[in-house]
């Protein structure tokens, strides 16, 4: 017919076509500004433009897997409230890294281009670049992508603290951590002359530094510190001894973990979709795509993905079975597959992938461990967010220093071998080093940080709704949004409204006796 569809071959050769055609013009605006500089060269190609929007889209698409395995890690009451909080990660974090935070990571206070961290000198923090003044557009995609894993760095915190931690608390540490407490780490290791990455600045092993690909340390370690301070500084869910109408919070048991989500298709989908975006979290790192060694770097770091997400969820379920009540759980096996694409994130460009995958194995263990130990402490972490990604994340850093492919290996980004290929050398032992001071500096930073944040929320009153008015109001999320994730009967779930404008419960001549409330409200539950 000769209105047939193109075939994938011709469309294929037309965007080729296009982006050979485009790659004149992007240089030129690249090059009318006065440096004319990026991350990536000073002419960045067509190819790494679509490279850093496709992939970044890819992780912000995370933040719909982290939605959906948060709400159904949690009991129906605190839904709406977790998923606004995962939507503002996205609102609220642009506009913190549009203000401060891509100025504080890659801006420099020295007085040199702010678009241009390779000739960053100052060690501590950048300063320019604020609002995007002053930005070369060919930057723009790397900005966009940068954002992308700010705002995951936010989200892990959510899961942590969620059923009972009030609005205005979310909002001031969304706005602490993507505008101030991440950026400082990302110009410690990711600005480009950054004093971690470069190391020792003498000696036989000089620039032998911190190493870190896509974030297991710089960007989980972070957020699952974040996360376990929150989680205790806030408290566990439903600490008052109380009763109501006959009926105890259903929070109120001992062994928070005993707490089980509402719905397990919802986890299982947010995680799937956590895979899909950890392609680009891991594959959209390689930064470029300027030729075949980038394509085969970044291909290298998805196989790698997979792989360690295979590892990580097979340990994690088979140590819950064995170390468990002999149950098969899905919830453990989700949590395990992120934990091993976790650890996989320092080492994702230059291991093996038979490495891979026992590195997203003991990512699973590591999971399990501290997720045992934070139980243990009594610490309330409803999604186990701080065993995931601080458990996982800080075995990555140490992992990628022992199973680097050896120096010799064509597709080696390591500068060296690992400690299991190159034991006798003394570089990677340096690596090492530098990498454990690395993790040690970014866990200090943000636990200090994070720490005076949620005690200054704490003494203020800003942190936490009180349990019994949590209670009385059906939840979380009737108390702060008068939403329902779901509405199985609508005159259970729908308030009065006293000529004074607050909420009352509907008598018990209208719902029945306190025993079928307490039933209902025990199934919605």
């Amino acid at each position: 017919s000769n209105h047939a569809r193109p075939s994938t071959k011709m469309m294929f050769r037309t965007a080729l076509g296009l982006a050979l055609v485009a790659a004149p013009a992007v240089a030129q605006v690249c090059d009318t500004y006065d440096d004319g500089a990026t991350s990536y060269g000073a002419d960045p190609s067509v190819g790494t433009f679509i490279l850093l929007i496709f992939m970044g889209a890819l992780v912000m698409f995370m933040q719909a897997g982290f939605a959906m395995l948060e709400a159904g890690s949690l009991g129906v009451t605190s839904v709406v409230s977790v998923l606004f909080k995962n939507m503002g990660d996205c609102l609220i974090g642009a506009l913190a890294w549009f203000v401060f935070g891509w100025a504080f990571a890659y801006g420099d206070s020295q007085g040199e281009s702010p678009d241009s961290p390779t000739t960053s000198t100052q060690w501590f923090i950048g300063g320019s670049g604020y609002f995007m003044q002053n930005l070369n557009p060919c930057r723009y995609p790397e900005w966009f992508y940068q954002w992308t894993f700010a705002a995951t760095t936010a989200t892990i915190i959510s899961g942590a603290v969620a059923g009972r931690t009030k609005l205005t608390a979310y909002l001031a540490y969304t706005l602490w951590v993507v505008s101030f407490v991440y950026p400082t780490i990302v110009h410690w290791t990711w600005s480009g002359q950054a004093w971690l990455v470069q190391g020792a600045q003498y000696g036989p092993n000089a620039g032998v530094g911190y190493y870190d690909y896509a974030g297991s340390g710089i960007v989980h370690c972070t957020g699952g510190m974040a996360a376990l301070i929150g989680a205790y500084m806030v408290g566990p869910r439903g600490t008052k001894d109380f009763v109501r109408d006959g009926l105890e919070p259903f929070e109120n048991v001992k062994d928070k973990s005993l707490i089980h989500g509402h719905s397990m298709p919802l986890v299982a989908l947010g995680t799937l979709i956590l895979i899909f975006g950890f392609i680009g979290f891991n594959g959209g790192s390689v930064l470029t795509l300027d030729g075949t060694e980038n394509a085969v770097t970044m291909s290298l770091a998805v196989v790698n993905t997979i792989l360690a997400a295979s590892g990580g969820g097979l340990a994690a379920v088979v140590m819950s079975y064995f170390l468990g009540e002999k149950y098969w759980s899905l919830m453990e096996m989700c949590n395990g597959t992120i934990a091993g694409m976790v650890a996989i994130c320092a080492g994702a460009n230059t291991v093996y992938p038979w490495a891979a995958w026992v590195i997203g194995f003991g990512g699973g263990v590591a999971y399990k461990f501290w997720s045992i130990g934070i139980k243990r402490a009594g610490v309330d972490d409803p999604i186990d967010a701080a065993a995931v990604h601080l458990g996982a994340g800080a075995w990555g850093v140490f992992a990628v220093t022992l199973f680097a492919m050896d120096k010799e290996a064509p597709l080696n980004q390591y500068g060296m071998g690992g400690i299991f290929y190159d034991a006798f050398d003394r570089a990677p032992w340096v690596r090492l080093g530098w990498n454990m001071l690395g993790l040690v500096c970014i866990l200090t930073w943000t636990a200090v940080n994070m720490f005076a944040l949620f005690f200054v929320l704490h003494k203020t009153g800003q942190l936490r709704v009180d349990d019994e008015i949590i209670a009385s109001e059906g939840g979380l999320d009737r108390h702060e949004h008068g939403e329902f994730a779901y509405v199985l009967n609508p005159r259970l779930q729908t308030p009065n409204v006293s000529p004074h404008g607050s909420t009352t419960d509907l008598s018990t001549a209208e719902l029945g006796d306190s025993k079928h409330v307490g039933m209902v409200q025990t199934a919605i539950l």
